[in-house]
């Protein structure tokens, strides 16, 4: 299982959510950083400029001796003024703050002439006062060096006043401002709202989706008794009643299946075994022989029948076992009698299972590979993944590619790409089953350069 929670809806949706989220918010910041900005930097250029506008007129009609006293006067905390008989700006420019300021201007004064420069630099604040506490209990400030640097506008600003006078004036103008932090502040709460708003509402939906897809992987290994919750959203509800109406359908036909399928076999044990005792009178040795080989079939057909009718419905508990003890002791018990088949399982593996029915389907793993191939090994080893893995390899002549998806098939047999060896075609049938029943699977390939290998694989 991934431990990735964002392969979860849950983790989805909440991922989703939040990043919409954080981009709506950042672009409603750019939007109301840029408009905010803009609207307090034209704020103060018309400021500067009906400023500037207004001491030029009063200054024009001021005498010359006194022009240079009223300039000084006239200065305030953003503005300085002098009189000069040079413009202290060259060239006027004609685009940004610089052309606003000179329009500003020369709409109030349009016989005038003005030229303005700005330039942003970047300056120790002024309002900034960095403070520390003394041995008197009280505050001094420290050097303005210390002052954080802030972004601002200088503009300087040149009007004629007469034809040897100009009014220069120096200008402080505000530059780009952070947002405030009650609006980040409220972003981060928002976001955190939204976030756990959204997983609430996935997990009404998820639960209900998980609950649903652990049933469909019981039901799919064969259990009949399987439902799930019916909660959630009208939809989930929906999707839940459908499928315990469906699970419980499919449990109806499997267990009728089964119980034919036992009734049949069970059936015709009676009459086999009377058939068999009738051919055992028969005194001539050749006739019997001929007689006993097809009852005998029969015989074994019926019990594998039976089995594969029972594959993954038995009442055997679930328990932890180790599976690399198992396939010793199974390899043991066919060595005994004359199967040749050997284990390499060095390595305990721990599995969670019904031992009885792996026991079986490993047994016929094994009978299929000493009957095709003369023999094979039995290794267990623990996968990449985690799962557990049983593998009877052989060394026989292995199968066309094209009939590798059908080895599992009940009543199928591969004997012309194998051996002439007779046998039911159910002893992979009944494997494949077990392995469904446990949730795994089985899984069947050809091997390189020749042989077969015959996978069990249980999950972790």
């Amino acid at each position: 299982m991934s431990l990735n929670p964002f392969n979860t809806l849950t983790g989805r949706l909440v991922l989703v959510t939040v990043l919409a989220v954080i981009i709506s918010y950042a672009a409603a910041f750019l939007l109301y950083a840029n408009e905010r900005g803009a609207a307090l930097r034209r704020a103060a250029e018309s400021n500067v400029a009906e400023r500037v506008a207004y001491t030029a007129e009063r200054l024009r009609y001021t005498p010359r001796e006194q022009r240079a006293v009223v300039a000084e006067q006239s200065r305030d905390f953003r503005i300085r003024y002098s009189i000069g008989a040079a413009p202290a700006v060259e060239q006027n420019a004609m685009a940004g703050a610089a052309a606003r300021i000179a329009q500003g201007i020369s709409e109030r004064l349009p016989d005038l002439e003005t030229r303005v420069e700005a330039r942003t630099v970047e300056e120790p604040s002024r309002r900034w006062r960095g403070r520390r506490r003394g041995l008197d209990n009280r505050f001094d400030e420290s050097p303005r060096s210390e002052a954080p640097l802030v972004r601002l506008t200088r503009a300087t600003i040149s009007v004629r006043l007469d034809e040897d006078v100009w009014l220069n004036a120096y200008a402080r103008l505000p530059g780009p401002r952070p947002a405030p932090f009650s609006l980040l502040l409220g972003a981060v709460v928002s976001i955190f709202v939204v976030g756990v708003g959204a997983a609430l509402v996935s997990r009404q939906i998820g639960r209900p989706l998980a609950d649903l897809a652990r049933a469909a992987t019981a039901l799919g290994s064969g259990q009949t008794n399987v439902t799930t919750p019916v909660r959630g959203p009208e939809d989930v509800r929906r999707a839940s009643s459908a499928f315990n109406a469906m699970a419980e359908r499919l449990g109806r036909q499997l267990t009728r299946q089964r119980q034919m399928l036992w009734a049949l076999s069970h059936d015709l044990r009676t009459p086999i075994t009377a058939l068999k005792l009738r051919a055992e009178l028969i005194e001539d040795e050749a006739a019997r022989q001929r007689l006993l080989a097809p009852i005998e079939e029969m015989e074994r057909l019926t019990e594998q029948a039976l089995a594969l009718a029972r594959a993954g419905a038995s009442q055997e508990q679930r328990t932890t076992v180790d599976l690399a003890e198992i396939a010793r002791t199974l390899c043991g018990e066919l060595q005994d009698i004359g199967v040749n088949v050997r284990a390499d399982a060095p390595q305990p593996v721990m599995a969670e299972c019904r031992p009885s029915e792996i026991a079986r389907a490993l047994r016929n793993l094994a009978e299929n590979a000493a009957k095709y191939a003369g023999g094979g090994v039995m290794q267990v080893y623990r996968s990449q993944a985690g799962e557990a893995v049983v593998e009877v390899v052989d060394d026989g002549p292995g199968v066309s590619p094209e009939q590798l998806s059908k080895l599992a098939t009940p009543f199928f047999r591969a004997n012309e790409a194998r051996s002439e060896a007779n046998g039911a075609g159910l002893g992979l049938a009944i494997a494949q089953a077990i392995a469904d029943s446990h949730g795994g699977r089985l899984e069947i390939a050809n091997r390189a350069p020749h042989g077969l290998s015959a996978k069990l694989v249980l999950p972790a």
